[in-house]
């Protein structure tokens, strides 16, 4: 858990610490694309001016990367060099793989050069929570002042920077006409940026890295630090719940519990590291948590209390099943003659909640139409597409011979869309490798010194495992926030077993 402060980072090492976490940081902000791309040029050029100034080093480094635990990264980076080969569209391919398929294993090189660079010295987990934190903690310092009236009366779910920045002169402005009072709160603000999964996936992983850190700190004696994990963990929660991001609440509860689980059924020992006395392990983590639960209870009720999603989910999901054709529906969209079957078959319903659940269609029911369809869509792409986030677009548009009625640009299904894009193939190597990063973690699960790491490494494969079955995850900067954590968790752990 805590780095060695015993040598001294050179000015290099440093820089290369600091923009790595600003880099995990400003990964999920929206409209950061070149903010982006320059840490992630600022870091590979760092990593090679360090390889060339030792260059005793190097050798060595190359030797243990090409060694049989890292076969499965390198057989995962050779197939997405070759799959221009024998994508239907080559062209599309090759440039996809200069672009988010590139960037994800210059992302990958990163967060395994961090380890081959700053040894134990590099960032520890609080400090890898904190850093992939930075956006949920900006979401609720900008929901506070939209709560306080800074951003005008009754702001919008989603307003932009210009937009912000514009009101909130106004309303301080001491000449200027308006003024600014409490306002109610405004649940589903999110700030500026409209797509609520950039904060859901960088929240969960920031709770998942807090989790670990309450439980070290738990076994540890550390109750400082253990209730400043557990704050981490209520503001990762809440910051979802304010958002209405309905997925990132479910998965963020999952990955608490599952985390928790196999802290109490595999990790929990007798023994701490220091003496402590007899009731402090007995009682404190069960009473620490009861706490921590109620409170995520607590905002778990106000949100289904305010979210009205919920309760059409269930009706909107049997609707989708309706549909016997989901391809002809995604082309010529709600025909009279589907709306007249789907009322057939709820003619017990009220006919306003029958049209509600008609046009949820484009919402819960479009999603499990979407899954319908990518999967007739997948089994005719064997070989994958292009490589693109494009691909369902291009392949539902090429079966419906025109711009489909219903129009999504993909699956929202990750493991689908890494079909379409990269061919059966491509999926089950992912698959493969999260799978075996997941099985390293757990695999190193007994060992007392190194458990953190190793529930971190599990606990981060088996979220974004799990989330590509709900969202659209494998993609642009997502991937880039699974390499660089990924990475460094599996470089990091191999380091704390004394091997490199």
């Amino acid at each position: 858990m805590e780095n060695n402060k015993s040598l001294k980072l050179d000015g290099i090492q440093r820089s290369y610490a600091f923009l790595l976490l600003a880099y995990l940081a400003i990964l999920p902000v929206a409209n950061t694309t070149a903010l982006r791309n320059l840490l992630l040029l600022g870091l590979l050029v760092l990593l090679l001016v360090f390889m060339v100034r030792r260059s005793s080093r190097p050798a060595h480094a190359v030797m243990d990367f090409l060694s049989t635990p890292y076969w499965p990264l390198w057989t995962w980076f050779v197939f997405l060099c070759l799959f221009p080969l024998w994508a239907r569209q080559p062209e599309v391919a090759w440039s996809n793989l200069g672009a988010q398929w590139g960037t994800s294993i210059a992302a990958w090189l990163l967060g395994l050069g961090a380890v081959w660079m700053l040894g134990r010295r590099g960032p520890g987990l609080w400090a890898l929570a904190g850093a992939s934190a930075f956006l949920v903690v900006l979401h609720l310092l900008l929901t506070l002042m939209a709560w306080a009236g800074l951003f005008g009366e009754s702001p919008p779910t989603d307003l932009p920077v210009r937009a912000m920045w514009r009101v909130l002169v106004e309303i301080l402005d001491p000449q200027s006409a308006a003024s600014w009072s409490w306002q109610g709160f405004p649940w589903g603000f999110r700030g500026f940026d409209p797509m609520h999964g950039n904060l859901g996936y960088t929240g969960t992983q920031a709770m998942i890295l807090l989790s670990v850190c309450l439980l070290w700190a738990w076994q540890a004696q550390r109750p400082k630090m253990m209730a400043w994990s557990a704050l981490g963990i209520a503001l990762c929660f809440l910051s979802v719940v304010v958002a209405y991001s309905r997925g990132s609440v479910l998965y963020q509860l999952l990955m608490l519990l599952v985390g928790l689980a196999v802290f109490m059924f595999k990790l929990r020992r007798e023994k701490t590291a220091v003496p402590q006395p007899q009731d402090w392990g007995r009682h404190r983590l069960p009473m620490f948590l009861l706490v921590l639960l109620m409170v995520l209870a607590l905002f778990l009720t106000q949100y289904l209390r305010k979210d009205m999603r919920w309760g059409l989910m269930f009706d909107k999901v049997k609707v989708a099943f309706l549909v016997q054709d989901p391809v002809e529906f995604m082309c010529e969209g709600v025909t009279p003659e589907l709306r007249a079957q789907i009322h057939r078959h709820l003619e017990s319903q009220d006919p306003q909640y029958m049209d509600a659940l008609v046009d949820g269609l484009n919402g819960d029911g479009g999603r499990i139409m979407l899954m319908r369809v990518g999967w007739q869509l997948a089994l005719e792409q064997l070989r994958g597409l292009d490589g693109s986030r494009d691909s369902y677009r291009k392949l539902i548009e090429e079966r419906c011979g025109h711009p489909p009625v219903m129009l999504f640009f993909h699956t929202h299904q990750g493991w689908l869309d890494t079909v379409l894009a990269l061919g059966w193939g491509g999926s089950l190597l992912w698959a493969f490798l999260l799978s075996y990063l997941a099985w390293t973690g757990w695999r190193a699960l007994d060992d007392e010194k190194r458990w953190p790491w190793a529930l971190a490494l599990f606990l981060i494969a088996v979220f974004w495992a799990l989330r590509g079955l709900a969202d659209s995850v494998y993609r642009e900067h997502n991937l880039q926030m699974q390499a660089v954590l990924l990475g460094y968790l599996f470089a990091r752990l191999r380091l704390e077993s004394g091997l490199r």
